[in-house]
């Protein structure tokens, strides 16, 4: 964690000054292209954009983007960081929760529309894309997500998009994911217009994060084990850095860049699900400028950031590729490299369109490769969540079949028992009263009788 005196700059390079951005984010003139708007649903998605708010200025230590934060539990926005209260939205009427209820979950969003939109409107001015960010599993991200996303869409008139996470298998939570994520899927495709005019789609594009394997990433090879995080934490740390480093990247000068139209124009409004990968490459350990072409081309192949699993060769609609030099080694890449590069990634993925940049950055000997990628189809696992859902049903209904339930047979009656003794029912030691004095009967206060059935 940085320390309190450090400067706005070195503050602006870790998010909540814990998780650390690459060196280039401090640059002169590296600030996002884009001012993304980021709403959070529910805890899952709250926790997430909440990292966002984490993302400060080099220029006056601000908040980068505007964020807010859509909740039912009162108790969940608690730990939250970087949203301060007058940004974080209630459901009135169901501060306890809702209870892994999508149906209850949308209702309570229902209810507390109008107050979530007028701010929503206020806060997100000037953004040119608004993403929906929430936790697929429970009640109110899988509740309310289709409605906000229809409402900024169509009434608010800015693009929209969306970042959800699949849960852990879990039989409620995974058949919960699964039936808003079919409702929110078709938005990709769904063409419309509104009566200025305007067309656009009712949904943008969506990332998905697999929790599950996020997980497995942070148990198996964390990015920072040193940092102890929990792998939520780390989970939304990776998110957030990922995008937040994109769009530095697309403001770095160069001479062969991947422009902000090109990421908002070619990739962001394309309607496909995205995919982001990353990979750092030891330049003291490649002998060759081939070499390094075959690490930059196989890097959208590795392991992703947020999923994995997709069909590149049949899926893929577009792609960006930006690879981050140190200026010192800026002669192993240039355009003819690229161009290189493209006819390769041509012959490896024909009809695809590729938007390739090059930028440089103080590193001595590391060079970063970042590609994010428009897909025309899902990741394996969201593929597949039906199946899982199913299959958790199943193994819940065939593990009732065999309980050994509470049957212990029959009443026993007993047909002949001995004849009872009869004794008092007083206190034997208690003294008896003289018969001068007078007995007191105890007045019993009787209590209202309530039917237990009614």
């Amino acid at each position: 964690m940085y320390p309190k005196n450090d400067s706005i700059v070195e503050k602006a390079a870790f998010i909540d000054g814990i998780w650390p951005l690459e060196g280039f984010v401090k640059q002169k003139n590296a600030v996002p292209s884009l001012k993304y708007g980021f709403i959070g649903l529910g805890q899952g998605g709250s926790k997430i954009v909440d990292a966002f708010a984490g993302i400060r200025s080099p220029k006056d230590g601000e908040p980068v983007y505007p964020c807010l934060i859509v909740n039912s539990n009162l108790g969940d926005m608690i730990p939250l960081k970087n949203i301060p209260k007058h940004l974080q939205l209630s459901l009135k009427g169901y501060e306890q929760g809702v209870g892994k209820n999508p149906e209850i979950g949308k209702q309570a969003f229902l209810d507390n529309g109008k107050e979530i939109f007028e701010k929503t409107a206020e806060r997100m001015v000037g953004c040119p894309i608004i993403f929906v960010v929430g936790s697929m599993g429970g009640g109110t991200a899988t509740g309310a997500i289709n409605v906000l996303t229809d409402a900024l869409a169509d009434y608010l008139g800015i693009p929209t998009a969306s970042f959800i996470s699949l849960p852990v298998p879990h039989e409620v939570e995974s058949l919960n994911a699964y039936n808003a994520i079919t409702e929110l899927l078709p938005k990709l495709k769904d063409i419309r217009q509104d009566e200025n005019g305007r067309i656009y789609r009712g949904l943008e594009n969506i990332s998905i994060l697999d929790n599950q394997k996020i997980f497995q990433d942070h148990i198996e090879d964390p990015e920072f084990p040193e940092l102890k995080l929990t792998w939520d934490f780390y989970s939304n740390y990776k998110v957030a850095s990922i995008v937040h480093e994109w769009n530095v990247l697309t403001s770095l000068e160069s001479h062969i860049s991947l422009d902000a139209a090109d990421l908002f124009n070619n990739i962001l409004l394309t309607g496909g699900v995205l995919t982001y990968a990353k990979k750092k490459i030891n330049l003291d350990e490649t002998v060759s400028k081939d070499d390094l072409i075959t690490q930059i081309i196989e890097t959208y192949k590795g392991k992703n950031v947020l999923a994995n699993g997709f069909d590149y060769q049949k899926d893929m609609m577009a792609m960006g590729l930006v690879v981050v030099m140190p200026k010192e080694r800026t002669d192993m890449l240039n355009q003819d490299t690229l161009e290189l590069i493209r006819m390769k990634f041509k012959e490896e993925l024909p009809n695809v369109s590729l938007y390739p940049g090059f930028v440089s950055h103080n590193s001595r000997r590391h060079a970063i490769v970042y590609t994010i990628a428009s897909m025309a189809g899902l990741p394996e696992r969201a593929k597949n969540l039906r199946q899982e859902a199913e299959e958790l049903i199943r193994k819940r209904e065939e593990k009732e079949r065999n309980a050994s339930g509470f049957d212990m047979g029959g009443r026993l009656d007993v047909s002949t028992r001995p004849t009872p003794r009869r004794v008092g029912s007083d206190n034997p030691f208690a003294t008896k009263p003289s018969s001068q004095t007078p007995q007191v009967t105890p007045t019993i206060q009787q209590q209202p009788k309530r039917n237990p059935f009614a």
